[in-house]
């Protein structure tokens, strides 16, 4: 019986996601063991320390001494989003793998630059975009690719809450977080409304971007008090996009705003044949003349999402896969969420380049 490849990781950035959503999906791999941590905060660092078993001398607060001091295989970073771009491209420039939390990073030209020193390196570089790689998303995504949708036209997609703002400063400062919801939680939905899509090219944004509840005191905040004299992005964001292929989808993305739902995050994709909902699978069609409603249902056998993430790196590392996440669709979600910012500022419709 054959032994999986051992992996050794270095862990950038040991804060929430990393340890409630990473670090299960790292315990659950067969010969990967995450052998260094290093995070600004010790606290942060000995904590994670200690639930994944790290020694005390391979707790750093300085990425290039870990990198430095350890023969690793790979890194995971989840740090904030202004942070990734470095960090990144001291890994791949060391040989190793690398898995980054979302977004990648908030311009394209940082992308393009990552993508560079990936191929350079000849080393898998991986978003880490979980709701890819969750049951229902496989179920649509498996319903999608069968035609079951026929020509997809438009997508509607919503990443808005009621009163969830993220309170910490690595949230609401530009020079720390790169913008607001658009970034923190439009990525994800877009990211995923597109993958179901089939990735089709972005050619023309339109956008505005605005602060409407996030400097007084209107909407109480769900998760507590913020800075409101530090918050310097958005609460709320919007756009419309063209593809080359005629179709066209809506982004919604907000913090704040007056709706019933806690939080709506969802995406709608209308085709000549149906309309699918995600995460409910909800299905629209005609049979016959009679309006049909259904459900798609979820992929059995899989884990949490974070976890089938992971799973996904470490097979494209041992089996020389191409990366789960390719750098070329992330591109796509970072040039319309750019676009859609530099739309409100000038106010004009954004002509984009060839994304890929």
């Amino acid at each position: 019986m054959s032994h999986p490849q051992p992996l050794r990781i270095g862990v950038i950035g040991a804060g929430g996601i990393m340890r409630a959503a990473h670090l299960p999906g790292w315990q659950q791999v067969p010969g990967a063991r995450i052998v260094a941590v290093c995070d600004l905060d010790r606290g942060t660092a000995e904590r994670f320390a200690t639930e994944s078993a790290v020694p005390a001398d391979k707790i750093y607060s300085d990425v290039q001494a870990m990198l430095d001091g350890n023969e690793l295989d790979a890194v995971d970073i989840c740090t904030p989003n202004r942070a990734h771009t470095p960090q990144v491209l001291a890994a791949l420039e060391r040989g190793l793998h690398v898995l980054c939390e979302k977004p990648l990073a908030t311009t394209t030209a940082e992308v393009r630059q990552m993508q560079a020193a990936a191929a350079s390196a000849k080393k898998i570089l991986m978003t880490a975009q979980n709701h890819r790689f969750s049951a229902i998303s496989r179920g649509i995504r498996k319903f999608v690719e069968t035609d079951g949708l026929g020509e997809v036209y438009h997508a509607r997609i919503h990443a808005v809450r009621r009163n969830w703002l993220p309170v910490k400063p690595t949230f609401i400062v530009d020079a720390i977080s790169g913008g607001g919801p658009c970034m923190d939680i439009g990525v994800h939905a877009l990211d995923l409304g597109l993958w179901l899509m089939g990735f089709p090219d972005p050619v023309r944004v339109s956008g505005t971007t605005k602060v409407n509840f996030a400097k007084g005191h209107g909407i109480p905040g769900g998760w507590g008090e913020w800075d409101r004299n530090r918050f310097d992005v958005e609460d709320f964001a919007s756009g419309f996009v063209h593809f080359a292929n005629g179709a066209t989808l809506v982004l919604e993305a907000s913090w704040l705003q007056h709706q019933l739902e806690k939080e709506d995050f969802s995406a709608q994709l209308f085709g000549r044949k149906a309309m699918v909902k995600w995460p409910s699978g909800d299905l629209a069609t005609v049979i016959g003349g009679s309006l049909i409603d259904a459900k798609v249902q979820e992929v059995s056998g899989l884990k949490p999402s974070h976890q089938e993430e992971i799973f996904a790196f470490v097979d494209a590392i041992r089996s020389g896969k191409p990366s789960p996440v390719p750098v070329e669709q992330t591109l796509k979600v970072i040039a319309i969420l750019e676009a859609i910012v530099e739309s409100g500022r000038q106010g004009r419709e954004i002509v984009l380049p060839t994304a890929n």
